[in-house]
């Protein structure tokens, strides 16, 4: 059974936007929704975790970014690469 969702209505720059967008059009995410689930998943994980908002947690959820990153690219092989460093 499904859980039950809430829509929560949110504001973004055009700037999160489009880089919402690219990560969509290549494959990342399959949706804004999706991608935005995520940065909020992460979030609440890194908070479980006990990790204060910092660098530190920063650097992990970069590391979880740049792994599903790695993970598409090999999956989708045909499409634009995201540059990552």
């Amino acid at each position: 059974m499904k859980e039950k969702q809430v829509a929560v209505p949110v504001k973004l720059t055009p700037q999160t936007i489009e880089e919402i967008d690219k990560l969509v059009s290549v494959g990342v995410f399959a949706s804004r929704s999706e991608a935005i689930k995520f940065g909020i998943r992460m979030m609440i994980l890194i908070e479980k975790i006990d990790l204060p908002i910092s660098r530190i947690a920063e650097e992990y959820a970069y590391g979880e970014i740049k792994e599903k990153f790695a993970r598409i690219r090999d999956v989708h092989r045909s499409r634009p690469a995201i540059r990552v460093p």
